[in-house]
């Protein structure tokens, strides 16, 4: 830098500036050459017999305080204490920049997620009843499905225990019970539609005829409730291979009775559907149907319905088309 570029006053500042900052570097011993060289002001500048400069050479070499110096001292430390407030802002702003990154991320996840979510209500939202009602149906089918697959690989471990132990082995027997009337439906069957709950259950033997060893024999229960049908079924047991269903209900008129027969018929020709009436008098029914047992379970129906099912039974007959009647108790 040279002299003729800077006025008087801009030299002296830059001067006293150079002495501020070496003084605050602890500096006590300062020589003109390198204030001169520092602050790019010649020696002959400083060393010039101007009041200014011989007050600039008795600061710098007697070390005498003086104002223009604090005031560069001031100046110094103003200007770091704005560098570290900047330094610190930088900071700031750039774990500001860190967070508003990190919150961007996070929304767009939530977004995303919602709208997920959105299109799968959409989506529910446009299914048809058919729909719904068919996935229901597939749902209970596999449940269904697991609870036999469960079942047979437990059959499959005891066949394969029992046929270590003994050189025969038993054929493979399953009973399968078709219940009309549902335990949580027993309490309001009068004001039921029994034609209706029978038509349901019928639809449930689908399943067991789309098997390739599908059953050979169906027992059609017919009585009054609390007449033996349960106990029958649970006793009996079957002298066939393979899957026995027992259809239980009361089936106390011919046309459910005709029903059965016909939707059976139409699922296998072939398959042996055998009647088992259970004979009990209403008074019979009516003590069984208040018992502990049935009480403690929940399983009580309604006296009037027992004594209507009664009064409207018509007996069954060997010309209805069943295989065999099984007739249990009575007289």
């Amino acid at each position: 830098m040279k002299n003729k570029f800077l006025t008087h006053n801009d030299a002296l500042d830059l001067v006293y500036n150079v002495i501020a900052a070496l003084r605050k570097e602890g500096r006590t011993k300062i020589k003109v050459s390198e204030i001169a060289r520092t602050a790019g002001v010649s020696r002959s500048t400083i060393n010039s017999n101007h009041k200014d400069w011989a007050e600039v050479r008795d600061v710098i070499r007697n070390n005498k305080p003086s104002v223009r110096v604090n005031l560069a001292l001031d100046e110094i430390r103003e200007r770091t204490k704005w560098q570290i407030e900047a330094s610190r802002l930088d900071k700031e702003l750039l774990s500001c920049h860190e967070d508003l990154k990190e919150l961007t991320e996070f929304v767009e996840n939530v977004y995303k997620k919602l709208l997920n979510q959105l299109h799968k209500y959409v989506y529910q939202a446009k299914k048809v009843p058919g729909e719904m009602e068919r996935e229901a149906k597939v749902l209970l089918e596999l449940q269904e499905l697991k609870k036999r697959v469960e079942y047979y690989e437990a059959e499959i471990r005891n066949l394969k225990a029992d046929s270590v132990n003994n050189a025969a082995v038993l054929p493979f027997i399953k009973k399968e019970i078709v219940e009309v009337f549902t335990q949580d439906q027993r309490a309001d069957l009068l004001n039921k539609d029994l034609l209706g709950l029978s038509f349901d259950a019928l639809s449930k033997l689908d399943y067991y005829f789309t098997k390739h060893n599908y059953p050979k024999v169906v027992y059609v229960l017919c009585g009054n409730f609390a007449s033996g049908k349960s106990t029958w079924i649970s006793e009996h047991r079957p002298s066939h291979e393979g899957t026995t269903i027992y259809f239980e209900s009361t089936n106390h008129s011919k046309d459910l009775r005709t029903i059965t027969l016909k939707y059976i018929s139409k699922l296998s020709s072939d398959c042996k559907v055998i009647c088992v009436r259970t004979m009990c008098d209403v008074e019979q029914c009516l003590v069984r149907n208040s018992n502990d047992t049935r009480l403690r379970f929940k399983n009580v129906i309604s006296e009037e319905l027992i004594k209507v099912i009664e009064k409207n039974f018509e007996e069954v007959s060997v010309k209805e088309g069943f295989d065999e009647i099984i007739i249990v108790g009575g007289t």
